[in-house]
């Protein structure tokens, strides 16, 4: 189904498209629809209409696509002409209860006016990135911004209302009172915008935002590259129909198959090579810690986008940002605090059939450096515990251990008066601690 206008000049001005299976998947699940808009630098918007209920159960997620629109402008009665095209195509609107919007989607009434029975509420998937964003450009300490961006994450695939208190207090504590009204953080506590989204389990909200992302994004890629509307509807159509042709793992470069191999024999070999290039490269406690990594790689699900100098990595848990350049930092805790390949620079060297580089890899953890030398002792105890079975005591004793490593370094890297303060409280605590008349050895 196509509907269309004509400018003056005879070209198209606006196009509603709508293909038979689209239809067919939003009269099984007519009860919650989502609009996305993506605009484009010509001042066009191209509206996405999904299905953000149960979703379809078979396809990738842009089966939960069911109507694309480029509106001839964003007055009130150009969009009210666009959702009366809509609700033309499809019949099952009258069952229609929830409107899923963006907190900016232009004209809103027009959409209530289209819905008169359904209930307009704001998009928790649009709500979290524009507070994503947000976060990004206020320019927090780098410490700062992780545990709130962690939070975030908590909170979307888990949005409890523990979860959003959390969020909101940290929000609160971290930013600056004068910013606080731009993010909106009233949003959090609002239980009718999450009531939807916190039905979902935790692996449904994975999916549900993982299907989002995937179909925004790539639909807004074809749309973005200016074409007319005649051509630039053919191409969202061929993009609905094959998704994977411009997906975000589709840009990687292609590995050669002069073989044929099935793509678990090139997998497996993959994997094999990875685990060498470990071998070759790294000292024996980083080898174990980092073949400990890759095993939750290769058990776990890997959900990939992109950015332009970033890979976000996430293997069933929350996400993580990987530094394209060299993949040798992520912003996950055990790439912080080793310094060493992550489960997720692992997952991104095993989606692109690469392996392991001398120069990703911190020199302290390099066989042969003088680093490695000088840290020798440290690393036999490392790697004693790592060979040792596992118990309660070696949990405490690691933990000690790396919590020392970590107070050692922040008194190091900080100026005279900084580590005068810090070491004068450390002294306090430990005497305080073990006894007031026993001067323990710091």
């Amino acid at each position: 189904l196509v509907a269309y206008e004509l400018g003056a000049s005879g070209s198209m001005a606006s196009v509603s498209f709508q293909s038979a299976a689209m239809g067919s998947v939003f009269a099984r699940f007519p009860r919650v629809l989502l609009v996305h808009r993506a605009g484009e630098p010509a001042g066009r918007a191209l509206y996405i209409f999904l299905v953000a209920g149960p979703a379809p159960a078979q396809g990738t997620g842009m089966a939960r696509v069911v109507h694309l629109a480029i509106p001839r402008g964003e007055s009130a009665g150009s969009l009210a002409r666009m959702y009366g095209v809509f609700r033309a195509f499809n019949s099952a609107c009258a069952q229609t209860q929830l409107l899923l919007v963006d907190p900016d989607l232009p004209q809103r009434p027009a959409l209530a006016q289209a819905f008169p029975t359904a209930e307009v509420q704001l998009s928790v998937f649009h709500l979290c990135k524009r507070l994503q964003v947000q976060i990004q450009q206020l320019t927090l300490d780098g410490r700062a911004e992780r545990l709130i961006l962690a939070t975030l994450s908590d909170t979307m695939y888990a949005a409890t209302k523990s979860n959003r208190r959390k969020m909101h207090a940290l929000l609160r504590d971290l930013v600056a009172p004068d910013l606080l009204p731009q993010l909106h953080t009233d949003w959090l506590l609002d239980d009718e915008i999450w009531a939807t989204h916190r039905e979902r389990t935790w692996g449904e909200s994975i999916y549900y935002l993982r299907d989002l992302e995937m179909v925004t994004q790539g639909l807004s890629e074809v749309f973005s590259a200016g074409l007319s509307l005649e051509s630039c509807i053919t191409s969202l159509a061929q993009h609905y129909q094959n998704p994977q042709s411009s997906s975000p793992a589709a840009k990687l470069e292609p590995t050669e198959n002069p073989e044929g191999d099935s793509d678990e024999e090139i997998n497996r070999r993959t994997e094999e090579r990875i685990k060498q290039s470990l071998k070759d490269i790294c000292t024996e406690p980083a080898v174990q810690l980092c073949l400990s990594e890759f095993a939750v790689v290769q058990k776990s699900v890997q959900l990939i986008g992109t950015g332009e100098d970033a890979l976000s990595i996430q293997v069933l848990e929350d996400a993580h940002t990987v530094d394209l350049k060299g993949l040798s930092s992520c912003t996950c805790h055990f790439s912080q605090v080793f310094q060493l390949p992550c489960r997720h620079i692992l997952a991104a060297l095993n989606s692109d059939r690469k392996t392991l580089q001398p120069e990703m890899l911190d020199r302290q953890w390099q066989k042969g450096s003088d680093a490695h030398q000088a840290r020798r002792d440290s690393a036999d105890g490392l790697l004693e515990i790592l060979k040792s079975s596992w118990n309660e005591s070696l949990d405490k004793s690691l933990l000690v251990s790396f919590l020392a490593e970590e107070i050692s370094r922040l008194l190091i890297h900080c100026n005279r008066e900084e580590f005068e303060r810090r070491y004068r409280t450390l002294r306090e605590l430990a005497d305080s601690w073990i006894g007031p008349y026993i001067k323990v050895k710091l």
